[in-house]
């Protein structure tokens, strides 16, 4: 059995109803509007957090000169652009034109300049936005040696107009083989005539290396330096015998015979007593005393005893009377009574012959 619920009053039940009806209607377009609101809201809270962080303080350097800009750009090419800065054929911008701009970024840009650059023999003109000269010097190509010299310095900064001169520099080491003179050991033979020596045993040289530290610059030997030293063979000293036997001989000439011991080639210079010759400190006395006049002569002490008598064919007897600081070795000076016979004489080698 089905039961029919009648509706409530008939056409009064019916109109009862219709504001209900009404009530459902007005509710949906507030709900629409309160949403509408919140997605404006939203919207606009969207784009203020968008523009906030989009939003760079950058610290813009050009010709030198810095400021502070503030950018909602992404590029450094657009940085540029927005603020009029056009960038020259060798002009350099740092970070580059396609780098992304970050918060508190430093962007600068270095106007190229001329310089002139001197290296291995060539002069060239170049254009370059570098600061240093190194930089400047490896942006054209120009690699520096460890020990390279440059003009200025590579750290001097670019300015227009510069002439910057590369000097190579090489320092290397070079290995040279040196003789190392062997001495002379004397020994005294009185077996042997005095005046003679014989060789009993040959010396030997010795050989050393050394390592020779050679500075160029532009080819050019500036400096050379000894940085180590080897021996590769001692030398061997060479044994000598010195005769010491005496042996009298007969010297004769127009003045009659000699007895002799010894004879000598000796370079002789003559001289007087005057100061003149021996200069103002002269006294006219010899060193061991006695008077400075012809037939006195000096000698090294160490070659012809003092007080030894001699014979020297142009000149005569003599007594080596006298010591003198130029007086070494085979060299003797003959004394002249007066100035102009030892300027006759002048300087010659002469033969002496020590007396018996």
């Amino acid at each position: 059995m089905v039961r029919t619920i009648p509706e409530a009053g008939g056409p009064g039940g019916r109109a009862a109803a219709r504001p209900a009806a009404r009530t459902r209607r007005s509710s949906a377009p507030k709900w629409q509007a309160r949403l509408v609101a919140f997605l404006a809201v939203l919207i606009l809270l969207s784009a203020s957090l968008a523009w906030a962080l989009t939003r760079k303080e950058i610290q813009l350097v050009v010709d030198g000169q810095t400021r502070r800009v503030v950018t909602h750009r992404r590029l450094v090419r657009a940085l540029l652009r927005a603020h009029g800065i056009r960038l020259g054929p060798a002009d350099e911008v740092v970070p580059g034109p396609a780098s992304p701009l970050k918060r508190r970024m430093r962007v600068a840009v270095y106007r190229a300049v001329p310089i002139t650059v001197q290296v291995d023999g060539r002069t060239f003109e170049l254009l370059t936005p570098k600061q240093t000269v190194r930089e400047a010097l490896v942006a054209a190509g120009v690699a520096l040696g460890e020990h390279d010299r440059v003009e200025p310095s590579a750290t001097a900064p670019v300015a227009s107009g510069l002439t910057v001169v590369v000097h190579r520099v090489e320092i290397k080491d070079v290995q040279q083989q040196v003789e190392i003179p062997f001495t002379v050991l004397r020994r005294q033979d009185p077996e042997l005539e005095k005046g003679l020596e014989r060789v009993i045993r040959a010396g030997v040289k010795g050989l050393k290396e050394r390592t020779i530290r050679v500075t160029t610059e532009d080819g050019k030997v500036i400096a050379k330096a000894l940085v180590a030293e080897k021996v590769l063979r001692e030398p061997q000293p060479q044994l000598v015998a010195v005769g010491t036997k005496k042996v009298v001989r007969t010297l004769r000439t127009s003045r009659g015979e000699y007895r002799y011991t010894e004879r000598r080639v000796m370079v002789a210079t003559a001289y007087d007593p005057s100061p003149r010759s021996i200069g103002p400190k002269a006294t006219g006395y010899t060193y061991l005393g006695l008077k400075a006049q012809y037939g006195i002569v000096a000698v090294d002490p160490r070659v012809i005893p003092l007080r030894s008598r001699l014979y020297i064919p142009g000149y005569g007897e003599a007594l080596a009377a006298d010591i003198g600081g130029a007086i070494k070795g085979n060299r003797i000076d003959l004394c002249f009574d007066t100035y102009e016979e030892a300027i006759r004489f002048g300087r010659r080698k002469v033969e002496v012959y020590v007396l018996e």
